[in-house]
């Protein structure tokens, strides 16, 4: 044999041998339990927040800064055409970054000072600013807000999937992390508590803004911990190779990404859990007597999902992410439209009964919301290998960012349609003498609320589940597409001389799924 057709055949058992390599690297643990820990903690901050935030800012705002909801729906719109550009070019620089601490990690950091800033502004702002001025003031803020998240969001959400190639140990790290995010949603539900039952004479205002404090520095320690304690493991494109790779080439993929537009879509119609969500504390309050009843309730809607979430991998492997996924919308969308058509207060005057057939309803409605959050997760991961699949590339910066202001616009879609909505209720805060607010009493305003509360998150979420049927990453394509990426992964590995710290004994524990 000659000395050519030596090389050849060792440079093919070479390839052979990587790619059967990167197969067994798909079979493989790498996270120690340290780590495990340090993802999920990185995020705990981040998903207090964004409940706490989401659930109370839109109140506090129009009852305590006295914002009118067009001037706070007016802002965040024209701050969303204007963060256009930071989304435009922060997916790119994602992409092509590289550092010691790798391509996604230290942007937990970096993007740190700006948020905090945003977050923290309007809580403290006067009471007495001009509509003029909160408009200008929360156009600011909002664009702040949205430079800092167009690059950590992306990141933070790329790092799920840099962790590990190992799909199964991904998917048991998102069915964990969900299970302790429940706890993100459970520790601001108990706030309405303070609101309720601390001394009456403290103005309800102080006791927000100690909660968006306590809040924003949970923020800050966590995700300082994920920064100093995690490690990426994929393999990624060279340098050479991304500048080979232009910008508007990776555009042209990311819009012919049929799985990303497919969970694009889906996210738009979360535009009805928003509309919902703006006015819980409306319907707490006006419609129950009072904010705590809530989180009452919350304590007991949250159960299931502790019960039934631990079967979400055994049901993937079963059903599939799409069919679970679907099933899973589809099932919480005709419970709240069932909810919806009995109305919330079936048993007149008797409060005790209302309250009860109301944690029944929310129970069964929200039983299956954890499985939810799983499996968009996990499905977003299905998405960043396809891409990879497909164009040898990982782009979960530029997919990410896209989506990003997608959702952005959802968002603001949801603020539009939650200020109209609670401008055409003509609502007015009621306090008393102590700054205390109190219930309004108008049947019209109460029904008003509770159409809102009820029928907008059903429309939503029987709209994800039939969306989600055209998610084409499933069954045997997504077979076949781990077998080739192996093959794609082999090559990084070889044309590169680098193999990632797969075989570092501090990082894999070699256990055979």
């Amino acid at each position: 044999m000659s000395s050519n057709e030596t090389t050849v055949v060792a440079d093919v058992q070479t390839n052979a041998d990587t790619v059967e390599r990167q197969l067994a690297q798909q079979k493989k643990r790498y996270l120690s339990p340290k780590e495990f820990a340090a993802y999920i903690v990185s995020g705990f901050g981040d998903k207090n927040w964004e409940t706490f935030n989401g659930t109370n800012s839109f109140f506090f705002n129009t009852t305590f800064l006295k914002a009118d909801p067009l001037v706070l729906s007016l802002s965040s719109s024209v701050s969303a055409v204007a963060d256009t550009f930071d989304n435009a070019i922060s997916g790119p620089i994602i992409d092509r970054t590289r550092t010691r601490w790798g391509r996604v990690r230290p942007y937990l950091i970096l993007t740190l000072p700006l948020w905090i800033f945003s977050a923290l502004a309007p809580w403290v702002l006067p009471g007495d600013l001009s509509q003029t001025a909160i408009f200008l003031w929360f156009l600011f803020i909002s664009y702040m807000t949205s430079i800092a998240n167009s690059f950590y969001t992306p990141c933070y959400t790329a790092l799920l999937y840099n962790l590990t190639p190992n799909v199964n140990e991904r998917n048991k790290l998102i069915a964990t992390d969900t299970y302790i995010d429940l706890l993100g949603v459970w520790l601001p539900s108990l706030f309405p508590f303070f609101v309720d039952y601390l001394p009456r004479t403290i103005p309800t205002r102080y006791i927000y803004m100690g909660g968006a404090f306590f809040f924003i520095a949970c923020v800050i320690l966590f995700r300082t911990i994920g920064f100093f304690t995690l490690k990426e493991r994929m393999p990624l494109a060279s340098r050479d190779e991304m500048k080979s790779v232009s910008v508007w080439k990776s555009v042209k993929q990311v819009a012919s990404c049929r799985p990303m537009w497919v969970l694009v879509i889906k996210g738009f119609f979360g535009v009805g859990k928003g509309v919902g969500g703006s006015v819980a504390n409306y319907f707490w309050l006006n419609c129950t007597g009072k904010l705590s009843n809530g989180s009452i309730i919350g304590i007991f809607t949250g159960l299931p999902s502790y019960f039934v979430l631990p079967f979400a991998p055994k049901l993937t492997k079963k059903m599939g992410l799409k069919n679970l996924a679907s099933f899973c919308y589809g099932f919480c969308g005709v419970t709240y439209l069932i909810m919806f058509l009995i109305g919330y207060e079936p048993f007149g005057d008797n409060g005790v009964l209302n309250m009860v057939y109301l944690t029944i309803m929310l129970t069964i409605a929200g039983s299956l919301n954890s499985i939810q959050r799983y499996c968009g997760t996990a499905m977003q991961g299905d998405l960043y290998d396809y891409v990879e699949w497909k164009t040898g590339i990982r782009n979960e910066g530029m997919i990410t960012a896209a989506m990003g202001y997608i959702t952005l616009i959802t968002n603001n879609i949801a603020n539009i349609l939650s200020g109209l909505i609670v401008k055409s209720l003509h609502y007015t805060p009621l306090e008393n003498a102590y700054g205390v607010v109190i219930p309004q009493t108008d049947p019209k305003l109460l029904a008003g609320i509770w159409t809102i509360f009820a029928l907008a998150p059903a429309i939503g979420r029987i709209a994800k589940a039939i969306t989600l049927q055209f998610f084409n990453v499933h069954g045997k394509t997504k077979d076949r597409m781990m077998v080739e990426l192996a093959e794609i992964r082999a090559a990084k590995v070889i044309d590169t001389g680098v193999q990632p710290d797969y075989s570092n004994p501090d990082v894999i524990i070699n256990t055979e799924e």
